[in-house]
């Protein structure tokens, strides 16, 4: 055992009991107390080494380690012991002593003096080890202890024996300390050690006024192993301390850096009374002078409702989600938190973009998504730093389960308000729900699915990442939802087949007859170069097919524009001779084929003309699916000639008027930049997927803000960042989509 093993009560209870008991053997050997006072006697001198130097210099001015300016001190009070001596030749040594004390504190003079150059920095280093060992106050008093005990009683065995024999039990440090410490446990234990057990380690430091990071030292305090979520408890003056739960250890060769976070109450640590067991108020200072931690059963306090305190604490019920705590420059959008996760917890794998968090505000739940994040360092000790992590997570506002909406919360939580990780149950489905919040059960539903078709939809995002299973939910939803009639344009073939795994049963428009009237009527010429070729047949049969279509039982159509051969006449009409005889001349004018762009136009055009004979209505009517939307409406710097932009044109103005006769649009594309913008800003709902390209990027910026389009690259499979008119949001948000055969099974409706 060792004094700086005591803390500063115990040292002072350890120095009287060696002053006492130095005292008392003077006085039995001397006959009286005439030695304290009178400078000729050799038990004064025993006194002054034994007991003022000895013992104060080991257990009070170097309790723990030995300074240069310790050992000038040292070499000054023997020095002036030793010219006390009125007859140094009876001193066994007394010159080599003197000698040798002097050129010690010369030395430690030298060794501060030139501790600034470095030249010499190895031998100042071999001196500062052999002086500072030789120089502490346990050694060099020691000496003169001994030197004393030799010069003046080696004829007298008894006093010579007990003396010396004092002198190994101080040195050896174990009778008197052990008794301290077993003194302090017996004490602690009758009068107020109730509530905690062992000492398990000691507080270092404070990061925050509920935050604090304590040592345990296996050697020193012999403590057992901690485990993360333990309460603990940090001792104040007597009995009184504060309970914390550990949140955090790392380990440190024969040491435990432990993270404790105190609970909270009333924006202050929760303190405890453990000799009344009584939770109090007062002093915001948790540190004893030991600065004790020791580990707390919360079964032991007898009282209801002072464990109801902590059974219901909201960092206590919430321990095994904890994440870290808001830190500074948290805003009323957007906070910030430091996480306390180490990288080998199983949790730590969900600290990425788009999990959800939770903490207080003014005693409600609030989620935040977590959007970016940053590093830091910190350092434990020299040559020992630790990393940590800073993130940066967007408010959302709390969940009510019963509508599943995400309502708002303002303002923001406090500085250091512990956060975690939500892990709320929800028992209910919702059939208008297109997916949940990351590593959550909170659905996000559609607000109806009305709101998709009338105010238009966007599905934007690479390719084989979720965008057409979405695309086939949201048709499905609108369909088992509202009246709605669904024509897809699909360049692709996939819509007729995929789309009866969602139940839609789609039909194709009757190519037999159209086919055939464009066949016949494809070169047909007309003085109107307008009216010339077969694209006015076209669209005249396009409004039949759709309105039979809005009129019959059917609910989904798909029609493929690359289908149909349409032409257009390009010059006026010009007489051509086509034999020797003087009749012989026949009208004739050149065609050209219109392109997808130009066909997808005449579709538009043509439901537009079907839904205005029907009349303004505020319902959502007629829907139109513009599958691979980059190649049916480019934008224009990605339009191949001048006609595709006049298209693309044109049909941007019957999304733009088609509103109030209900008719709406989904638009879907994996290549933003490339998209018409006219139709893209039309587009009230977004679901924005995985995103490369910088100008897709920026675009979306107007609708999600840069935080959440910079989060666009890394977004998982079948995660999308949602916002508009036709969801239950307030703001963006990152959402889980809907697995298929969950959609497809109507896991997500409601029993």
């Amino acid at each position: 055992m060792k004094s700086n093993d005591l803390n500063i009560k115990q040292r002072i209870i350890a120095v009287g009991i060696y002053t006492l008991l130095f005292l008392a053997l003077c006085r039995y050997f001397s006959g009286s107390w005439e030695f304290l006072v009178d400078s000729d006697s050799n038990y004064n001198l025993l006194f002054i080494s034994g007991a003022l130097l000895l013992v104060f210099g080991t257990y009070i001015a170097e309790p723990y380690f030995t300074a240069p300016v310790d050992v000038i001190t040292n070499s000054i009070a023997v020095v002036l012991a030793l010219l006390s001596i009125r007859e140094p030749n009876l001193f066994f040594g007394y010159w080599y002593l003197f000698y040798s004390s002097v050129v010690l504190g010369l030395l430690s003079i030298v060794i501060i003096f030139t501790s600034q150059f470095h030249k010499y920095e190895k031998l100042q280093k071999a001196f500062f080890e052999i002086i500072t060992k030789i120089g502490q106050s346990k050694f060099v008093f020691s000496v003169i202890y001994l030197l004393t005990i030799v010069s003046y009683f080696r004829n007298e065995p008894i006093e010579f024996v007990f003396l010396l024999t004092f002198w190994i039990i101080f040195v050896s440090q174990f009778v008197v300390e052990s008794l301290v410490k077993c003194l302090a446990k017996i004490l602690a234990y009758v009068f107020y050690d109730r509530g905690h057990k062992e000492i398990i380690g000691e507080a270092i430091g404070c990061e925050n006024p509920f935050l604090y990071k304590i040592e345990i030292d296996f050697f020193k305090h012999h403590a057992r192993d901690t485990k993360k979520g333990e309460l603990v408890y940090l001792s104040l003056d007597d009995s009184k301390g504060a309970v914390g739960i550990i949140i955090n250890e790392k380990q440190l060769l024969n040491k435990k850096w432990v993270t404790v976070y105190l609970l909270e109450k009333d924006n202050a640590p929760l303190k405890i009374d453990l000799r009344k067991q009584e939770f109090i108020s007062g002093s915001k200072t948790i540190f004893s002078r030991d600065n004790a931690v020791y580990s707390f059963d919360l079964e032991s306090i007898e009282d209801n409702e002072s464990k109801k305190l902590i059974e219901e604490n909201y960092l206590f019920k919430y321990r095994h989600n904890f994440i870290g705590y808001i830190a500074d420059g948290s805003d009323i959008n957007k906070v910030r938190f430091h996480s306390l996760l180490d990288s080998t917890s199983s949790k730590y794998k969900l600290l990425k973009e788009g999990t959800v968090i939770k903490t207080e505000i003014h005693s409600d739940d609030v989620l935040y998504q977590i959007i970016d994040g940053k590093t830091h360092e910190e350092e434990l000790e020299k040559h020992n730093i630790y990393g940590y992590l800073t993130g940066i997570a967007q408010k959302l506002g709390k969940y009510n389960i019963a509508t599943h909406e995400l309502e708002v919360v303002k303002w923001l939580p406090s500085i250091y308000a512990p956060v975690f990780f939500d892990e709320t149950k929800s028992t209910t489905k919702n059939k208008l729900a297109v997916g949940h919040l990351p590593e959550t059960e909170l659905e996000i539903v559609l607000r109806d699915a009305e709101s998709l078709v009338t105010h238009n939809t966007a599905v934007l995002g690479i390719l084989g990442i979720g965008k057409s299973c979405l695309s086939f939910e949201l048709i499905k939803k609108t369909v088992e939802n509202c009246g709605v009639k669904v024509i897809c344009i699909d360049i692709t073939n996939e819509y007729l087949e995929d789309l009866k795994d969602y139940g839609c049963n789609p039909e194709k428009i009757d190519d037999i007859a159209l086919i055939s009237t464009l066949a016949t009527n494809y070169s047909a010429i007309n003085k109107d170069l307008k009216r010339g070729g077969n694209h006015a047949d076209f669209q005249k049969i396009l409004v039949d097919v759709f309105t039979k279509f809005l009129d019959g039982n059917e609910r989904v159509m798909v029609v493929n524009p690359e289908d149909y051969e349409v032409s257009r006449q390009t010059n006026d009409v010009k007489p051509k001779k086509i034999g020797p005889g003087p009749n012989d001349w026949e009208d004739q004018a050149p065609m050209s084929d219109l392109t997808v762009t130009e066909k997808t136009r005449i579709l538009a055009e043509a439901i537009l003309e079907v839904c205005k004979s029907k009349g303004k209505t505020k319902k959502a009517r007629c829907l139109v699916v513009f599958e691979e939307a980059h190649s049916l409406v480019p934008e224009w710097n990605s339009s191949a000639n001048k006609g595709d932009e006049n298209a693309s044109n044109g049909t941007a103005k019957v999304i733009m008027q088609g509103r109030k006769y209900g008719l709406g649009s989904f638009v879907i594309t994996q290549r933003t930049a490339n998209i018409s913008k006219s139709i893209l800003n039309q587009c009230n709902t977004i679901f924005a997927l995985r995103v490369f390209d910088d100008t897709g990027k920026q675009f979306l910026e107007n609708y999600i803000g840069s935080d959440y389009s910079n989060t666009l690259p890394t977004l998982e499979d079948r995660h999308a960042i949602a916002v508009g008119k036709a969801l239950n949001l307030k703001q963006p948000v990152i959402i889980r989509l809907n697995d298929k055969s969950a959609i497809i099974s109507n896991e997500n409706s409601p029993a």
